[in-house]
């Protein structure tokens, strides 16, 4: 160890550092993660490079030199073979290093109090448990060590945790700075009460009306003052507060605000709701025996709300209730639940803190929120930007302005999305959350209720989508029937509104929903009831649809501009076969004749690998040649295509849960580089997969991949052969976890890169001929024989898939085509 210098401590941190260099220089997050109780990635980064006057206290050394042992060990370096005689050395160092300096060590990690005087005030927040945002915090961290004349604002809706970040931060690093004050910028005359307050301790002899001026003087000239951090939380436009910063002063200043003019004025953070995991991880910790499933299904209700998470945690805790109940109680009450039991350091309730964001934005942009209540009664997903203007209906009342003047409703969803009630998505569209929209219209009165609802309608209706019959609307069709759907159009007795129902009769008819059809029909009679003496005339039958637009078809126009629509969207379910790239195919029908030959494979598909894996398994002396086949086909299939990567445009669409029938993980892989984190699960047709997994709520960031027939990563999960596949049909799908069936039954299935002649594609379509979604689902199918399927092998699939009472378009053709073809569109589209 380096003893170089006078000063002992800087030369025992300096000693610290050349441990860690000798083991292998691990960075500050890996050293946390083998002692997480004592070593916070903070604490390591101010230990070893923070400007310390005091020695740091012997458990923290303890912790850190136990750390880089482990690492080394791990990496192949072992710098002690005795590890408590090593020990026993850093104790002695640490100890002379406390005589030395004639200092006892530092009572706590990384907090402890300093040498130097320190006064802290303006009642910052009690110290909580601080869970997650490990990435937030070392930004803030990051930003806060690097700040120069500009301050650092964390910025985010209110009920995100930014005045929480702000406490945590000062209760790591108040030992850097000799003054530490919390200021209160809300209202803004609080804030020259809080400063005057900070002066009266550092200035004396000043009147009340200077006191202000001079202790902003003093923080920008006074080098005894130094290091110091003004934290300002709840601040509301950068003009209120401007006159207060002490500029180009010796020390930080930290912000929070839920006003995004700061993003101009200062280095701003975007504090968003919280990760899934740091969720979890919450309420996993605050709620005992909850499990990770039941914490995420309560995170995914509260849209990972920060003080939502805590409210949940703290009323499940002090109530025994159940996740599911909770969830049950959460929906059925919304405003009650999220009042109870605010957090200590927040002081409201997240349905209060709505509440108050109501009320605000009623006095100061209420157009803003007529346009929210309009949105609580649409589907709380890709809500469109022209949706919100007013069409070829006029709306009556006070809510015409928003919905009249395209700028106008511009800052209208701006200030809905500064309160945290809305959130910007892509395509042009923008989300409320579901359990907020549920908030909201409870709020309202039966007579308020009605009113919105039928603004809606009147929006829905006067939408400009044009004639039903022409296909170059069904995506426009598609969207507004979704927000029919949710807001309960169908029963509007305006006549205006039933010419529209009238026009989704008709769409539904022409993509061959006739039950949709036939329902919206009967609402529309129903909404004309016959006036007085007048007899109900007979329901107009809804137009039969042929059994072609039914069952299974070849694919058409309005087809591609549906598919464009749910590709865009996520609407979607792709299930994807081994033969989705035409190369990697080729390579294993190769491979296949190859190991044919090697087995005596007596049948003439020798190119299909399925037919000669089955073979290969069921002689039992060639069970090492069947796991050497399995080896070699895993090989073929990691091997990189130099083609377009189909698996690429997959993993572009949004959707919240794919299937396959592969073994591999190309999927995964391509899902994980374009940014996303897919979860890997396989049905459970062996016994020993039957062990309960967590249920998962699948989201287009964090999608599901169900491999249904078995992935390499899941040992024992393949199914290889005829008398697996049998297996595997006969498992009742009771026994599937809910997030596995909620993949089968809630979007239509894209399906491609799929053998009709193949095992798998048989197994495949037995499995979803029971649960396949009622809307239309698009089949890709190739042979790979030369020749190609004639006319009769056509007509004969398409009946094979009809008998399975599977709605289908069967685009003929492998999927690399039908992706050209799919992207050629959608680039015609844009």
């Amino acid at each position: 160890m380096s003893a170089d210098g006078d000063d002992p401590l800087q030369a025992f941190i300096a000693a610290l550092s050349e441990l860690r260099a000798d083991v292998g220089t691990p960075p500050y997050r890996e050293l946390q993660r083998l002692n997480p109780a004592k070593l916070p990635s903070s604490t390591v980064h101010g230990l070893l490079e923070g400007e310390r006057r005091r020695p740091p206290a012997w458990p923290l050394v303890d912790a850190y030199v136990r750390a880089c042992l482990t690492y080394g060990r791990r990496h192949g370096v072992e710098l002690a073979p005795d590890e408590a005689e090593f020990l026993d050395t850093w104790l002695r160092r640490h100890k002379a290093l406390s005589a030395a300096v004639s200092q006892t060590p530092e009572p706590s990690q990384d907090d402890a109090e300093d040498s130097r005087p320190r006064i802290m005030g303006g009642r910052p927040p009690a110290r909580g448990h601080f869970s997650g945002r490990h990435e937030l915090m070392a930004e803030l961290e990051a930003k806060m060590a690097a700040q120069t004349a500009w301050p650092v604002c964390l910025l985010g809706p209110s009920g995100h945790g930014k005045t929480q970040l702000a406490s945590e931060y000062i209760h790591r690093h108040a030992s850097r700075y000799s003054i530490v004050f919390w200021i209160r910028a809300e209202p803004p005359t609080q804030i020259r009460t809080d400063l005057a307050t900070l002066g009266k301790q550092l200035v004396h002899g000043v009147g009340e009306a200077e006191i202000v001026a001079e202790t902003l003087k003093l923080l920008r000239e006074d080098p005894g003052c130094a290091p110091w951090l003004l934290v300002f939380d709840n601040a509301g436009h950068p003009d209120t507060l401007g006159a207060f910063l002490p500029h180009d002063g010796p020390g930080h200043v930290l912000i929070t605000s839920h006003d995004p003019a700061w993003d101009e004025v200062a280095v701003p953070i975007e504090v968003g709701v919280f990760k899934r995991e740091d969720s979890v991880e919450l309420l996993t910790w605050r709620v005992p025996g909850i499990s990770a499933e039941e914490a995420a299904r309560v995170a995914e209700e509260l849209g990972d709300l920060p003080l939502g998470i805590v409210q949940a945690g703290s009323y499940m805790k002090s109530s025994g209730l159940a996740p599911d109940a909770y969830i049950a109680r959460l929906r059925e009450q919304p405003g009650r639940v999220l009042d109870e039991l605010p957090p200590v350091d927040y002081g409201r309730g997240l349905a209060s803190a709505w509440a108050l964001g109501f009320e605000t934005l009623g006095q100061t942009h209420p157009e803003a929120l007529h346009l929210l209540q309009r949105c609580a009664f649409l589907r709380p997903e890709s809500i469109s930007r022209h949706l919100l203007l007013q069409g070829s209906l006029p709306l009556a009342g006070d809510t015409v302005g928003v919905f009249q003047d395209p700028v106008l409703a511009d800052t209208a969803i701006r200030m809905l999305t500064q309160y945290g009630f809305m959130r910007l998505a892509s395509q042009g569209t923008v989300q409320v959350h579901r359990l907020l929209q549920t908030t909201i219209r409870k709020r309202l009165s039966d007579a308020e209720s009605e009113r919105v609802r039928h603004d809606v309608h009147l929006l829905l209706a006067g939408s400009d989508c044009g004639d039903p019959e022409n296909r170059a609307g069904l995506a426009r069709y598609a969207e507004l029937a979704g927000h029919a759907e949710a807001s309960s159009l169908a029963g509007c007795a305006d006549r205006d509104v039933r010419a529209f129902v009238a026009k989704l009769v008709r769409y539904f008819q022409v993509i061959g929903d006739v039950e949709s059809a036939e329902r919206y029909a009967g609402a529309e009679l129903a909404a004309s009831p016959p006036a007085a003496g007048e007899v109900a005339p007979e329901p107009a039958p809804v137009p039969p649809v042929r059994r072609g637009l039914l069952m299974a078809r070849t694919m058409e126009g309005d087809d591609w501009t549906r598919l464009i629509y749910q590709v865009t969207t996520g609407d979607c379910t792709p299930v994807v076969g081994a033969g989705i790239s035409r190369r990697t195919a080729a390579r294993v029908r190769a491979l296949s004749w190859e190991w044919a030959g090697r087995l005596g494979y007596p049948f003439p598909d020798a190119w299909d690998f399925e037919s000669v894996l089955d073979y290969a398994v069921t002689l039992p002396d060639r069970a090492a040649m069947a796991e050497e086949l399995l080896a070699a086909l895993r090989d073929e299939w990691e091997q990189p295509d130099d083609e377009e990567d189909p698996y690429a445009f997959l993993a572009e669409i949004p959707a919240t849960s794919y299937l396959t029938t592969a073994y591999h993980g190309r999927l995964t892989k391509a899902l994980l580089r374009a940014g996303r984190e897919p979860v890997v699960k396989v049905p459970p047709w062996r016994p020993e997969l039957s062990v309960a997994e967590p249920v998962v709520a699948p989201t287009p960031e964090r999608p599901l991949v169900c491999h249904l027939a078995g992935a390499y990563d899941v040992p024992g999960s393949l199914v290889l052969s005829e008398h697996d596949r049998v297996r595997c049909l006969r498992v009742e799908y009771g026994k599937w976890s809910a997030d596995i069936l909620g993949a089968l039954v809630t979007y239509p299935f894209l399906m491609l890169g799929h053998n009709p002649r193949s095992a798998s594609y048989g197994m495949l379509m037995s499995l979803l001929a029971g649960v396949s979604p009622s809307r239309r689902n698009i089949v890709v199918l190739h042979d790979p024989d030369p020749g190609g399927m004639d006319e009769a092998a056509r007509e004969y699939h398409l009946a094979r898939i009809a008998r399975l009472n599977m709605r289908a378009s069967v685009w003929w053709g492998d999927a690399r085509a039908f992706i050209q073809e799919l992207s050629h569109r959608l680039e015609s589209a844009a």
